[in-house]
């Protein structure tokens, strides 16, 4: 018997599953059309060759989204429950709904409870995060898929403000043109802090063909207030290249003469009062500062982002060397995510009132 035909008697190994070896009957396993081989019924892809499986009513109702995380560089599709999907669910689709995502089921009741437009998954392809959107139809939620390409774009960093009577004028560095925007165009500021973490560590050898022992350990830290700033203009919010739509304010590293008078000596104190002049100045725009609120639930699906680079070889002395790397792990792409799905969804309440 070959491993194919084993794993088709006795079961496959549930990948997209709760990660345990689940049975399934030969009547159950879905045959390739490209390679013939067969695989457990609860993949969306060949296990083998990665075609797409043809699905049926009963391989439907058993089939699981993916339990890996994505890493934060992967281009995914992230299912969003809407406010209008939003509301209380009885404990059975809670139960299968928190089965489905794999996730707390009390969590999950209080989440759609929150009347709140918050992510509840985030997959590798189109195809996946549409199956768990018609899965959750089925208990009675609405929900809808965004690709990171549309959320997770980064907004223009700028570094100085003018106001002007009618515009906006944001200059993005001491010898750029500015941009302008008129006041009645701005439609959403979105406040939150961005954390960073850093640790540099240095690892040498201990002699020839030893392990590699911690020579050397460096930490640091930032937590910096932000202020992204979005429009309603149509050119603005489909504009592309560098930044894309939108801007962004950090405390840290920002003019504050636009202030004037106003201008205090401490970032801090600017950085509240700069919130406040453009309050006064597009009073129509809506103001979202629940970001710090919601990371412990915005996590579950968008974990602060963690990346590690080799930084090479430092020299400690003559003849010896250390090998270095930094391993870096901020939540500003979680931030980037939640500031743009307001925007969308704030774009879109508006062509509906029209």
């Amino acid at each position: 018997m070959s491993r194919e035909d084993e794993e088709g008697r006795f079961g496959g190994f549930d990948a997209l599953g709760d990660g345990g070896a689940r049975p399934f009957a030969p009547e159950q396993m879905l045959a390739c059309e490209a390679c013939l081989r067969a695989n457990p019924p609860t993949r969306p892809a060949c296990l083998y060759c990665g075609a797409a499986l043809p699905r049926t009513k009963q391989s439907a109702a058993l089939w699981r989204p993916a339990s890996r995380k994505l890493e934060d560089w992967e281009q995914g599709f992230n299912v969003v429950t809407l406010v209008r999907g939003a509301g209380a669910l009885t404990s059975e689709a809670a139960e299968e709904a928190a089965s489905l995502l794999q996730r707390d089921a009390g969590g999950l009741k209080e989440l759609m409870l929150s009347n709140r437009a918050m992510p509840l998954a985030r997959t590798s392809t189109a195809e996946e995060a549409w199956m768990i959107v018609e899965r959750l139809r089925e208990l009675g939620l609405s929900t809808e898929v965004f690709p990171d390409e549309v959320i997770a774009r980064k907004p223009q960093r700028v570094r100085a403000f003018e106001f002007e009577e009618d515009t906006l004028a944001c200059r993005t560095g001491p010898e750029a043109l500015p941009r302008r925007v008129a006041w009645s165009e701005v439609v959403l500021l979105v406040a939150g802090r961005i954390v960073t973490r850093r640790v540099e560590v240095a690892e040498r050898k201990r002699g020839l063909g030893g392990r590699n022992e911690t020579a050397e350990t460096r930490e640091l830290a930032s937590d910096e207030a932000v202020l992204d700033i979005y429009t309603s203009s149509v050119e603005e919010h489909e504009a592309q290249g560098a930044g894309g739509a939108g801007f962004r304010v950090m405390a840290g590293g920002f003019d504050y003469s636009c202030l004037g008078a106003a201008k205090g000596l401490l970032a801090a104190e600017n950085f509240d009062a700069l919130i406040q002049a453009l309050h006064e100045r597009a009073p129509s725009a809506a103001y979202d500062e629940e970001y710090a609120r919601l990371r412990p639930q915005l996590a579950d699906v968008w974990p602060s982002a963690e990346r590690t680079e080799s930084l090479g070889l430092r020299r400690e002395r003559p003849g010896r060397f250390n090998q270095e790397a930094a391993t870096t792990v901020s939540n500003e792409t979680q931030f980037t995510r939640y500031a743009r799905l307001r925007h969308l969804l704030l774009l879109r309440a508006r062509a509906e009132r029209r």
